[in-house]
């Protein structure tokens, strides 16, 4: 019996066999466009073998022997161009990989730094590490229970994913990934939920474990780094504020609007991923924020497990401050208010401490002023007197809005390394 491309089905069958048997074999696989090249580069290799031998005394070499060489060689050369671009055709285009190679191994090469926070602050710093280093690991709070991430976590009883898709676009290698990501369905019963959000709720459901689903996403995404949760388990946030009350609650912290005292995880949490714990052992850089300091940054470290490692590491530890308060959560906090405040629950203080101090627009001022938002102010005295370095000057990204300049902030980064 015979194929339409005049070959015996038996071939096939042979074929199919041997690669099932022996995986290596694979490669001989009918259509696999690659045994066509390898006998070219292989019938090259015999070319050049022969022109060589011509050359070996004695007798005195053939006068078309150098001819015979190089034609073997341009064989040999061809065949394994070919063979290369046919098995990189089936996974991406084969011009752009010398490129995407060189960034790679480049950026492999860069410091290994450990970033904590959540949301967008947290974020923009990861847009700008991903072009400086491929070893980023961004450790994310998990305890937001607002929007599509608070019904997601009603609704199947899991950790916040909200800001852990945030990051995982932030890291992605694909241009379309984080649009894709961060997409909006508008109607349906899906109204209201990212197609980020979904992904990993999905990756939960058939893992049935958070934190296998996290490192499927990250392994599926290919990202510059890689992204944990503060930890696997679903914990809550609670507030104990200067007035005795306590609550529970990212959304309700923000409206309580009083002066929070400290912060902590409900339940405690019994879980951290090793892997977050082990970034943690390697650093060469620990950076916190930017971010909102009690329902972002400060949960992002608060498991126990997390805040014995960052005691142990020895890489030195970086505080981004914000730009501006966060209404009902810092009003008119300094940016000593907020190191002193990441001090007291981290149990260590930052040795180094980012702060913008450029003038901010009048007219970018005056529409934060309208939602209780305001610069945060700053006195190098106090950080003098507790011998913490401050890195002073402009962060701030040009433009209608109050937000750090991920190049600027990247560019600091890892000067400190």
């Amino acid at each position: 019996m015979w194929t339409r491309r005049n070959k015996p089905l038996g071939f096939y069958r042979v074929a199919k066999g041997l690669a099932r048997r022996f995986p290596p074999l694979r490669w001989l696989h009918p259509g696999m466009r690659v045994k066509r090249y390898a006998a070219l580069a292989g019938l090259g290799v015999g070319l050049m073998a022969y022109g060589l031998a011509r050359f070996l005394p004695p007798p005195p070499p053939e006068p078309w022997a150098l001819g015979l060489v190089l034609l073997g060689l341009a064989l040999l050369v061809g065949g394994v161009r070919s063979m290369n671009r046919s098995m990189l055709s089936a996974f991406t285009e084969p011009e752009a990989v010398p490129e995407r190679v060189y960034v790679r191994r480049r950026l492999e090469q860069g410091p290994k730094v450990v970033a904590f926070g959540g949301g967008t602050g947290l974020s923009r710093v990861l847009r700008g590490l991903k072009e400086h280093t491929a070893n980023t690991t961004a450790i994310v709070a998990v305890t937001d229970d607002g929007g599509s991430t608070g019904r997601l976590r009603l609704a199947f009883g899991l950790p916040a994913v909200g800001d852990l898709v945030d990051c995982l676009a932030a890291l992605s290698d694909h241009p379309a990934l984080p649009k894709l990501l961060h997409y909006r369905f508008q109607e349906g019963e899906f109204k209201g939920h990212t197609f980020g959000n979904l992904f990993l709720l999905t990756l939960n459901q058939e893992a049935r474990d958070f934190a296998q689903a996290i490192l499927e996403a990250n392994a599926i995404l290919q990202l510059r780094g890689q992204v944990f949760p503060a930890t696997p388990e679903a914990v809550r946030l609670k507030a104990r504020f200067r007035d005795g009350s306590e609550v529970v609650g990212e959304v309700a912290i923000r409206e309580k609007r009083g002066r929070i005292q400290e912060v902590f995880l409900e339940p405690e949490p019994q879980r951290v991923m090793e892997e977050a714990l082990r970034a943690i052992r390697q650093a060469d850089l620990l950076v916190l924020g930017p971010g909102s300091l009690y329902t972002s940054v400060i949960p992002s470290f608060l498991p126990k497990p997390l805040l014995e490692a960052m005691a142990k590491a020895r890489a030195p530890l970086v505080y981004v401050v914000n730009l501006m308060t966060e209404p009902g959560e810092t009003d008119g906090y300094t940016a000593y208010d907020h190191y002193k405040a990441i001090a007291y629950h981290l149990g260590r203080r930052p040795e180094v401490v980012l702060v913008h101090t450029a003038p901010i627009p009048e007219e970018v001022q005056r529409r934060y002023a309208a939602e209780g938002r305001f610069p945060v102010a700053f006195d190098p005295r106090p950080f003098a007197a507790d011998g913490v370095r401050v890195i002073a000057g402009d962060f701030r990204e040009e433009g209608p809005l109050a937000q750090h300049d991920p190049e600027k902030v990247v560019r600091a980064l890892v000067a400190l390394v």
